[in-house]
């Protein structure tokens, strides 16, 4: 084959994959080895991993790397942990080297990529995302409560919830089917849905770092997405304790473009008190930086 018809060939098989090829899928369209190597010589294309290329014309990516991996690996493996966390855009979730899974078994290891294996891939859940091979957005969970911290962790979790991508019941119907014993994460995600509320994710992650202030500090008698009306307007506050008319309100460090955000916001923050409840706000930098005295001004607010 000529120089200028496999050099159109490996752009074609390519294309797809932001750039990445196989060499034996080059090879079997009439590609030959040697010209593999004279394009790899002339910076046409670099090989990244074992028979797997890329076009050095297109700009290197995360997801370039994973679509590397994936070919490498094989047309059984999936993106997994936090590849496949950063495929569903959940919050927090970045990776550079590549996370994927294989079936148990599959001998493919590489400093390049992190492979994890499965006994039964069907615990995987594994569908097509974007073009890609992932895992289910319950199996990525499970695996991503092996590999974050808690804090991390619920604010993925929560992230998960709040865009729909899955719900406490799926959650809950995929552990007891599908988490088996000596599944990493599972006891984790387990104990972290018997904590969250059932129907209101937090939504942002201001307030998962508020929830967990206020569990360590003792507190547990608070009710999520507590509503109050006020002239015929429903408004939902972050943690309501009801007996002792108080709300604790997250307010995170926005600017309002919007007029009509603004004044929403400050209509908002004034039915408490005409309802006889008191309001406190949390801050990032009270929850952050200041956590001690965020929880003074509450403790002496819940008792006035």
């Amino acid at each position: 084959m000529h120089h200028s018809s496999a050099i159109a060939v490996v752009t074609r098989i390519s294309a797809p994959q932001l750039g990445v090829f196989r060499g034996r899928d080059a090879v079997r369209l009439g590609v030959s080895r040697k010209q593999l190597l004279a394009f790899g010589r002339a910076d046409i294309i670099a090989r990244e991993l074992p028979d797997t290329y890329r076009m050095c014309a297109v700009a290197p990516s995360r997801e370039q790397r994973l679509r590397l991996a994936l070919l490498w690996a094989g047309d059984a493996a999936a993106a997994a942990g936090r590849s496949a966390g950063e495929m569903y855009g959940i919050e927090g979730i970045r990776v550079d080297v590549p996370e994927i899974v294989v079936p148990n078994g599959h001998r493919s290891r590489h400093p390049k990529v992190r492979v994890f294996s499965a006994v039964d891939m069907r615990r995987m859940m594994v569908r097509r995302h974007r073009g890609i091979r992932v895992t289910g957005v319950e199996a990525t969970l499970t695996r991503l409560a092996h590999l974050l911290d808690d804090e991390s962790f619920e604010v993925a979790c929560e992230d998960a919830r709040r865009r729909r991508l899955t719900s406490l019941p799926a959650l809950r119907t995929y552990l007891n089917r599908l988490g088996g014993p000596g599944q990493r994460g599972v006891s984790t995600l387990r104990d972290l849905l018997d904590q969250l509320d059932p129907a209101h994710p937090s939504r942002s992650t201001l307030e998962v770092k508020t929830r967990r202030l206020l569990v360590s500090a003792g507190y547990g008698d608070f009710v999520r997405e507590f509503p109050l009306v006020w002239n015929g307007r429903t408004f939902l506050f972050d943690f309501c304790f009801e007996r002792r008319r108080t709300i604790l309100e997250t307010n995170g460090r926005r600017w309002h473009d919007d007029p009509t955000d603004y004044e929403y916001d400050n209509e908002k923050w004034s039915v408490p008190g005409r309802l006889g409840y008191r309001i406190v706000f949390a801050t990032w930098d009270k929850v952050t930086r200041r956590p001690a005295a965020l929880l003074d001004e509450l403790a002496a607010t819940l008792a006035a």
